[in-house]
């Protein structure tokens, strides 16, 4: 039986949404860790190692701070990095069969994307005329994809010193 989609991992930055288009149906958000659990795997059991992967993270202040290019996708850089470091490392220690990407890229690297494919004209100097923009990690949220429907949060675990425990959406 296939588990269904996969699900990601992310953090929300509510701070860019009155400011810049998201490029997907998806908010704007740093990813922790894509691809996990095929939706279908999403139980109880997961919610709780969820609390236990990240409820013990505090929340951090970050920026972001300048304007990259990967092969296809603009983004922007978040400083500091190390707190997103850390919850990666907590990821893969919790589920070691999932790494960021698939195990694609040789770093994680922590960015917002801010398009993929074609690059919107002014896209990277309106961004760049934004920044530093201040953010705060306060939750992960365990997004999923539906093939109608985009993406959707299905729960929200808080980082430490924010709240208690996952909530389903």
């Amino acid at each position: 039986m296939r588990a269904g989609a996969p699900t990601a991992l992310v953090i929300p930055v509510p701070e860019c949404s009155t400011v810049l288009p998201p490029p997907s149906d998806m908010p704007h958000h740093i990813t922790v860790l894509y691809p996990f659990v095929g939706r279908r795997r999403v139980t109880a059991q997961l919610l709780t190692s969820l609390t236990e992967a990240f409820g013990s993270h505090p929340a951090f202040d970050f920026e972001l701070t300048a304007v990259g290019r990967f092969p296809g996708v603009l983004y922007l850089g978040p400083e500091p990095v190390q707190p997103f470091r850390s919850l990666v490392e907590e990821c893969t220690r919790q589920w070691p069969s999932h790494r960021p990407y698939g195990g694609a890229f040789p770093e994680f690297v922590p960015h917002l994307t801010l398009a993929i494919g074609p690059e919107p004209a002014g896209l990277a100097e309106r961004a760049a005329s934004l920044l530093p923009i201040d953010a705060r990690a306060t939750e992960v949220w365990l997004m999923e994809w539906r093939r109608r429907g985009g993406w959707r949060r299905v729960a929200r675990q808080p980082l430490s010193g924010v709240g208690s425990g996952p909530t389903a959406s």
